[in-house]
């Protein structure tokens, strides 16, 4: 009976034993369970987060790409716009000078008709002058041989 009363007592050990490894077991995998949800929300919050600042990134480029592209648009417009001012300012110079030209050679033409009028007026006064000079030595020839007879 001791023998059994032994046995029991072992048996009674092994089963508190049994029982108390059953109550570790569990709470380790109580524990383990939780680490690996820990591990999980770590990785759902890196990844979130990650993907925040892949949003932020993407955002941050879209942006800087819009303004890239409005300052090459204003620099394309105000070229062109230079070059268009530039254009009409040599279209309207082209037109001043040859609105000039055509003034000056108008003008010139005016001088050329009035030289020569004024050439023939003196050829006329000249021509009269002459004229008038043969007259007068007609004239006092006329005189002198009247007065010689």
């Amino acid at each position: 009976m001791e023998r059994d009363i032994q046995t029991t007592d072992e048996l009674q050990q092994t089963l508190d034993e049994n029982r108390h490894l059953k109550g570790t077991i569990a709470a380790m995998r109580e524990q383990l369970e939780a680490m690996r949800h820990d591990k999980e929300r770590s990785i759902q919050e890196a990844l979130a987060t990650a993907q925040d600042e892949i949003m932020q990134l993407r955002a941050a480029i879209v942006a800087q790409r819009d303004e890239l592209e409005a300052v090459r648009y204003e620099t394309e417009r105000r070229f062109q716009e230079s070059i268009a001012l530039d254009s009409d300012e040599n279209l309207q110079l082209k037109t001043t000078i040859r609105e000039l030209r055509n003034e000056m050679e108008r003008k010139g033409m005016a001088i050329e008709e009035r030289l020569e009028e004024e050439r023939a007026a003196y050829r006329d006064d000249v021509k009269q002058l002459q004229q008038t000079i043969r007259a007068l030595r007609e004239a006092l020839q006329e005189r002198r041989e009247a007065n010689c007879d």
